[in-house]
């Protein structure tokens, strides 16, 4: 019979009523837990070089499940050298028990790395979850000491099959939740009680996956295409009149004239735009900080249009779904129509490097380009002068405005004449 084999399984398995039940885990192809009537061990149970070894790893009380698949596979590891199957350990020695009665299950370890950090953003913890209690669901209810090395490199080249980028995010959130755990979680003594992380194999073995940076924009040559493709497009709602009109061409805009990130665009409250003073304060934003950025004219126009249909709501581009007082959260099916139209496949982080290319194009200087992009303010490990260079909100305002023009000018309209074309 094959399971999944946790400390929990092993504890409640019942006695053999005859014979020898044998259980072969999911987690180690060829490590096994044998019950007999009145004892339960671990085992060695597999074929290797076309010779079937049934090998006894130690009795269940002696040792941790995590210690007897280390050993387990150290033994297939001999075999294939052709070494003694017990090379490496000692006749007659005994692995004394460790306890694990205290150390926490994943989802312990997880649901208490998250209250202890109440400041974590939303969106952090939404991509935790998807990570944790997503990708590592068949590990939540093992104890972290029962998660190997080896349960870690085949999980992350699992992950990887499907992404690269999200096996390594997921080892990394893993990782980060381990070691906030294992400083928190001591005996009476102050001693660990959670052993050290085991993602530290895929360092070990350079296991990592290289990731390259994405670099797709909006090329110079297409600008203009997809500029007027974008101010020519309204969707369903358009005729209603409603708050949520035309959610997706305007936040797509908003991309285009500030290069500011998905989420910070996506939950943009109207008490945080000044319309008056024309400036917008993206709260808690990437980098901590919240981030206070003037409207070019174009978009302030834009925001007065939506502020006079917002009736009351609370989010500048609020969701269209009945019964709904939240935030728009996911318009990827209205983007692939634009794109279409356009004949170009764009997403909102396309336009905020689309954003930085063409300010760079600008000659806009590096820090008021910093300042726009909302990049981490200098540190003494940076360039010491940027931390004397204070920039203005008249700076800005002119960089939006000029990179607001030059979209403008591949369609050879003026700003006030997009404008009349949104409004």
């Amino acid at each position: 019979m094959k399971v999944k084999l946790t400390k929990r399984f092993v504890d409640s398995v019942e006695y053999a009523t005859n014979g020898t039940d044998i259980y072969m885990d999911e987690v180690l192809t060829g490590f096994a837990l044998r019950v007999g009537k009145q004892s339960k061990k671990y085992t060695l149970h597999k074929r290797i070089n076309g010779k079937l070894y049934r090998d006894e790893v130690e009795e269940t009380h002696l040792i941790t499940l995590t210690e007897a698949r280390e050993k387990a596979s150290t033994m297939m590891v001999n075999i294939k050298k052709g070494l003694h199957v017990y090379d490496g350990y000692k006749a007659g020695q005994v692995n004394q028990p460790a306890s694990n009665a205290d150390v926490p299950t994943l989802r312990e370890a997880y649901e208490y790395f998250k209250t202890m950090k109440p400041n974590l953003a939303s969106r952090t913890i939404e991509t935790y979850d998807q990570q944790i209690l997503g990708r590592l669901s068949d590990w939540l209810e093992l104890p972290l000491n029962d998660i190997t090395k080896t349960m870690v490199s085949g999980k992350h080249k699992e992950i990887s099959k499907r992404s690269k980028a999200q096996a390594n995010a997921t080892m990394r959130a893993l990782r980060s939740v381990w070691n906030y755990c294992q400083d928190s979680f001591l005996d009476e003594n102050e001693e660990y009680i959670i052993k050290d992380q085991p993602i530290r194999i895929l360092n070990a073995k350079k296991d990592w996956n290289k990731i390259k940076p994405r670099t797709r924009h909006v090329e110079e040559e297409y600008l203009g295409t997809y500029f007027h493709t974008l101010i020519e497009h309204r969707d369903g709602g358009s005729f209603k009149q409603a708050p949520y009109s035309n959610n997706a061409r305007d936040i797509l805009l908003l991309f285009m004239f500030t290069g500011v990130r998905l989420n910070e665009a996506q939950t943009l409250r109207w008490e945080d735009v000044d319309l008056d003073a024309g400036r917008i304060v993206f709260k808690a934003t990437k980098n901590g900080s919240d981030y206070h950025m003037p409207t070019g004219d174009i978009l302030q126009a834009i925001l007065k249009e939506r502020k006079r249909l917002s009736s009351g709501e609370e989010w500048v581009f609020p969701s269209d779904l009945k019964r709904s007082n939240d935030h728009v959260k996911d318009l990827s099916g209205s983007y692939k129509t634009i794109s279409q139209k356009a004949g170009l496949y764009i997403t909102p982080h396309d336009l905020r490097r689309t954003f930085g290319t063409v300010a760079n194009s600008l000659n806009v200087n590096y820090p008021v380009l910093k300042r726009l992009l909302n990049h981490r303010e200098a540190k003494s490990s940076d360039d010491v002068t940027l931390q004397y260079i204070q920039v203005s909100q008249r700076q800005l305002r002119d960089a939006l405005n000029e990179i607001e023009a030059l979209y403008c000018k591949r369609i050879n309209l003026s700003q006030k004449d997009v404008i009349e074309k949104l409004l």
